[in-house]
């Protein structure tokens, strides 16, 4: 069955395939000795029909032997008709369609009513203690405002949390709140943040220690995480801070943002992940901190609160505790690397274990 695309309730199990600050900087007792998949040829197309194609690409079980340099082709911002797989729960599954456009604006939809009032309790209390006015915050928040009359002065505590925003993650953002930091942050698109992204794929597939990623679960209602032995369709790396040594201009993009968005952790660290192809995937799952996502290569849908966004090459998203996920596109023959920064943004000071 196809489904054109459309908002569906989040589910109450367990997300799978988490990643986070719990994650292994060494290789687990399962990616030792694991044999990788690279691509090592590439031919870059995209169909006249506006479907996504991308890289054709033969494999080889062992590492990269050599990649030649990247054909750029112009690709027209769209729309173009793409297709997933969204996973709905536990072995339930859907096909999906949509026109999307590589210059599209972040979806701004909230996954249910009740989210968006939470949110906007929490949000209408911050704004007070920053000193806005009461006719400023309905203006930002859309509410009338009789109704920041209401919830501006209410003890966040005491604002009744929807079954679908999680206890974790109403927890982190009430910490935000505490620490004069803006809670529920909104996600952040710059598309093409890196302009110079020629060969910038290959290198990364190439040079980057990639290992088997495994599956992550985590408890949707505590929030704690299990790492299991389980292989994942994609590979993953991890760096300490926020330099790879891969490529001039990737370092300098990662330093560019730091500063542009003020990431002040001295534990911030990168881990990125190698998509061979369309059927390799992660799941749904929710964050408890911020992310900064570098996408190079293929484009692929990115679904932020269960709404899609087609990330293209070079483009930069930032999100805070959105619910995101990258689907199967079986479609899709080439390749994608996110390269991605993950912060606590109150964190500055030194206080997290030793990551190896």
């Amino acid at each position: 069955m196809v489904r054109r695309w459309g908002r569906s309730q989040p589910q109450q199990a367990a997300e799978s395939d988490e990643l986070g600050p719990s994650f292994s900087a060494g290789p687990t007792e399962t990616q030792k000795g694991a044999q990788f998949s690279k691509p090592e040829s590439y031919s870059r197309m995209f169909r006249s029909d506006g479907e996504c194609a991308g890289f054709v690409s033969a494999t080889t079980p062992s590492r990269m032997a050599s990649v030649g340099p990247s054909v750029t082709v112009p690709k027209a911002m769209g729309p173009h008709k793409v297709s997933w797989i969204e996973k709905l729960g536990e072995r339930q599954f859907e096909r999906r369609e949509a026109l999307l456009r590589l210059d599209d604006p972040v979806p701004s939809i909230e996954k249910s009513e009740a989210a968006t009032l939470y949110r906007h309790c929490i949000t209408a209390y911050y704004l007070r203690k920053e000193g806005w006015s009461k006719e400023k915050i309905a203006e930002k928040l859309q509410r009338a405002p009789g109704w920041v009359t209401i919830w501006w002065e209410k003890p966040p505590e005491e604002v009744p949390r929807p079954w679908d925003v999680p206890k974790y993650v109403a927890d982190y953002n009430l910490r935000m709140l505490n620490c004069g930091i803006e809670p529920f942050r909104p996600a952040v698109l710059q598309r093409r943040y890196v302009t110079d992204t020629a060969g910038l794929y290959e290198a990364c597939a190439q040079q980057m220690p990639w290992r088997q990623a495994v599956f992550r679960r985590r408890n949707y209602e505590t929030g704690g995480v299990t790492v299991t032995n389980i292989p994942s369709s994609r590979q993953d790396c991890s760096y300490h801070g926020l330099t790879t040594g891969v490529d001039p201009r990737l370092d300098a993009a990662l330093a560019r943002i730091r500063h542009d968005f003020n990431i002040t952790d001295p534990r911030v660290y990168l881990l990125n992940n190698f998509y061979p192809d369309g059927n390799t995937s992660i799941a749904p799952h929710t964050h408890d901190f911020w992310s900064a996502i570098l996408s190079f290569g293929a484009s692929r849908v990115f679904t932020v609160d269960g709404h899609p966004l087609l990330l293209g090459d070079g483009d930069l998203l930032v999100i805070g505790t959105q619910r995101h996920a990258v689907p199967k596109m079986p479609e899709v023959k080439d390749g994608r690397v996110s390269v991605s920064i993950f912060w606590y943004p109150e964190n500055k000071r030194d206080f997290w274990p030793a990551l190896d």
